[in-house]
């Protein structure tokens, strides 16, 4: 991988100049991450330690995620170039190859990343007396936050069935120095575990703190059979090493700052939130799962990593677009007939998805609109609008100018109802449950009821623009 842990990375940055150390006390409830959002709003964006949080004697950092070329160095490579090797991972056998050799050559693909369990945890780690999570630096985001949340952990769940490992990224409220909330969503791989596990307690280890592709990892939409450590092993190009736990049955990585191990009762929920979040709003309270810690393992001169989330100009959504780019060869490879698509970071990614394709029969973008709300988390979108392929996806205006000059509303926008949302939609009636709009902005045909001639596009002639590119500097312009 291409770093080995948090401080690795944070000393990355530094030679890079992409860092910078604030030495004058901060306190954690608003002032630390209003400062972490002033940072990316003004267009600075560099990643910041905060050595002197009030009432911590750990330091805390954040904007780790927060540009393009940080996602690149954590991922070491384009997105999209990463999404291509993904592609051919899955892809199926071709005419020179049977389904069995291409099967032989998967496994032996992931076979070769899959994480290592090494034992206990290495030196430079101690396992702490008390539980105490007040030691910590951590933050309160907005001004109507129900408390402190921790905001970028890794949380490690097993299926209680197959045994296969889910690390996702799940805020947890703080409520009390041993327990927090955890937010996760019914659709979500740690919530599908906690379901199966009937009425008995499960474990639970959350790492705050580790190398950031393990942590990207986390909010990634991977597919069922590449779990989020083999991921880090594939991208990264070098097998994890994982520790047992100590008072859990699960492995984490041995790279992290913070280890928390505990368990929770399937009877037990508690109300969580509001929290400010993503969208720009605040979500609501809700009951969901309590956490109980039971033993904190830290490395010896811990940092605590915190991010700040909320309307556009934060790291989530640099995060948002590196994950696009890396599944959207997944999603040609399902729908080929996708030239590319854009979830607009301005309607939050889920809320909505321009998708722009080579149609080439009636009916074909209602396909692909239904297509989207089928295909892994673009199962939440809101609203899909499908173009033509002369279209930017990219590009605002011609997309506003596709909508508005290829649309007959009557015709081509589609309403579903009764269908699943995003738990975050807050506009739906009921939470979890609304409908969906898709928006077909292509040409139309004679074979789908248009029955006028359809007007050509302005372009001007190759030879004209030719003869006037030649010119250009004769032209005195």
């Amino acid at each position: 991988m291409p770093f080995d842990d948090l401080h690795d990375y944070v000393q990355f940055l530094a030679k890079r100049n992409d860092l910078r150390i604030v030495k004058e006390e901060v306190n954690p409830d608003l002032e630390l991450t209003q400062i972490l959002s002033e940072e990316e709003r003004i267009g600075s964006s560099h990643t910041l330690v905060f050595e002197n949080v009030k009432g911590s004697k750990i330091p805390a950092t954040g904007n780790l995620f927060s540009t393009r070329e940080k996602m690149l160095a954590i991922l070491g490579d384009e997105p999209a170039n990463i999404g291509e090797r993904l592609r051919n991972l899955t892809r199926m056998p071709d005419q020179s190859e049977s389904m069995i050799s291409r099967g032989f050559e998967m496994w032996r693909e992931l076979g070769g990343v899959r994480p290592k369990i090494a034992g206990s945890m290495p030196g430079g780690y101690k396992e702490l007396e008390t539980v105490d999570l007040s030691r910590y630096p951590i933050t309160k985001t907005w001004p109507q936050d129900a408390g402190k949340f921790i905001t970028l952990p890794v949380v490690i769940t097993k299926n209680p069935v197959t045994g296969a490992r889910n690390a996702g990224m799940y805020r947890m409220q703080v409520f009390d120095n041993e327990t927090t909330g955890m937010h996760w969503h019914i659709h979500k791989g740690g919530s599908s575990h906690f379901l199966a596990q009937g009425k008995k307690e499960m474990d639970v280890a959350v790492v705050i703190g580790c190398d950031p592709l393990t942590m990207f990892s986390a909010v990634a939409p991977l597919p069922e059979f590449l779990d989020e450590f083999s991921f880090v092993g594939l991208i990264g190009k070098k097998r994890m090493e994982l520790a047992k736990g100590v008072t859990v049955d699960l492995e984490y990585p041995r790279n992290a700052e913070i280890v928390l191990e505990g368990y929770i009762d399937p009877a037990e929920t508690r109300t969580e939130g509001p929290f400010g979040d993503h969208t720009g709003y605040y979500s609501l309270e809700d009951e969901f799962p309590v956490f109980h810690i039971k033993k904190v393992i830290e490395r010896d001169g811990a940092m605590y990593p915190t991010t700040i989330v909320g309307k556009l100009w934060h790291e989530d959504v640099v995060i948002g677009k590196a994950v696009e780019r890396m599944f959207l060869p997944l999603i040609q490879m399902q729908f080929p007939e996708i030239v590319d698509l854009n979830t607009m970071e301005e309607a939050v990614f889920h809320d909505m998805v321009v998708v722009s394709i080579k149609k080439r029969y009636p009916g074909h973008a209602k396909k692909m609109m239904f297509a989207m709300w089928s295909f892994g988390q673009l199962m939440f979108s809101k609203i899909v609008l499908v173009v033509d392929d002369d279209i930017n996806v990219h590009d605002r205006k011609q997309v506003i100018w596709a909508l508005g000059t290829r649309v007959d509303p009557e015709r081509d926008v589609l309403i579903v109802p009764g269908t699943l949302t995003d738990t975050l939609d807050h506009a739906s009636p009921i939470i979890n449950y609304g409908s969906k709009m898709g928006i077909d902005a292509t040409r139309k045909t004679a074979a789908e009821g248009y029955n006028r001639k359809w007007p050509d596009v302005l372009e001007m002639s190759e030879e004209v623009a030719k003869k006037v590119k030649e010119r250009w500097s004769k032209l005195g312009l």
